[in-house]
């Protein structure tokens, strides 16, 4: 539609970051569409071209989480962790497909470092009805009840919703939240379930090594809060390749292996 504003760089992610600072820093709002994978081959370019200089660049990052048949090399389980480390990016992944249209416009207003990472495939339509406004920092209630919180971020947010299911029908009763942003977390919101819950539950697409988990058990600690917290993550290891619900269930991603790992519990109270 508008082919005077596609760039198509090759297989050059360094060089792709790099031009994109050039535009932002020429008065442009580049959208930067890339592989999870591929991304990390360019992690200097987004920290010191883009990040350093808070140039408003936006990173939509494409097969994020477990790619199946895509290959080993193309599992993208590692962005959580490598783009949490660098100051001054936004990191975001929407539940469904209206908010990451949401995201994407939320993303380049901001004027910052922004990146968008989402799953290979289609995109979720459900939960069509919840359509919070984004807010720079702030995470949305979908749930609010029982004594056990899920707290998904993207993709997740899906699966969490049948564990939710799930953890009904063994009774129960659990509130869900989708996260929105892995950085900067929502503070305030998990102050407020630390006093409110029993048990949270956090459920990403990523290593469990420097990801959303382990930050949101971080500020926990910090602010000296007591929540026991059940991390759903995967290991830090290398993904084979292999069809994306085998792969799941062997990383204990998949509804069931998290079901069982909460039930199993010593914090969880039945109704």
């Amino acid at each position: 539609m508008f082919p005077k504003r596609f760039f198509d760089v090759g297989i050059a992610e360094e060089h792709a970051v790099t031009f994109a600072a050039g535009l932002a820093a020429g008065g442009q709002r580049p959208v930067f569409a890339v592989y999870s994978s591929f991304l990390q081959r360019a992690y200097d370019q987004v920290l010191h071209d883009v990040c350093m200089q808070d140039l408003p660049v936006t990173f939509a990052i494409d097969r994020a989480g477990i790619t199946g048949s895509d290959g080993e090399t193309h599992q993208g389980i590692f962005d959580i962790s490598y783009l949490m480390t660098i100051p001054n990016i936004t990191l975001l992944a929407p539940k469904n497909k209206w908010e990451f249209s949401d995201m994407i416009k939320f993303a380049i207003a901001s004027g910052h470092p922004a990146a968008i990472r989402y799953p290979r495939g289609e995109a979720f339509d459900g939960l069509k009805d919840f359509r919070a406004p984004i807010q720079y920092g702030k995470s949305e209630t979908l749930y609010e009840e029982g004594d056990v919180v899920l707290l998904a971020y993207g993709s997740m947010v899906k699966t969490a919703l049948e564990v939710r299911e799930r953890l009904k029908q063994a009774g129960v009763v659990c509130g869900l939240v989708n996260l929105r942003f892995a950085k900067p977390l929502d503070t305030q919101m998990l102050s407020q379930i630390a006093k409110s819950y029993q048990l949270a539950v956090t459920m990403e697409e990523n290593i469990k090594t420097g990801g959303l988990g382990e930050a949101v058990c971080a500020y926990l600690r910090e602010a000296a809060l007591d929540l026991p917290v059940i991390q759903v993550a995967i290991k830090n290891q290398f993904l084979p390749h292999g069809n994306v619900e085998i792969l799941k269930r062997e990383a204990g991603l998949d509804v069931e292996s998290i079901t069982k790992r909460i039930l199993r519990s010593r914090t969880v109270i039945r109704k």
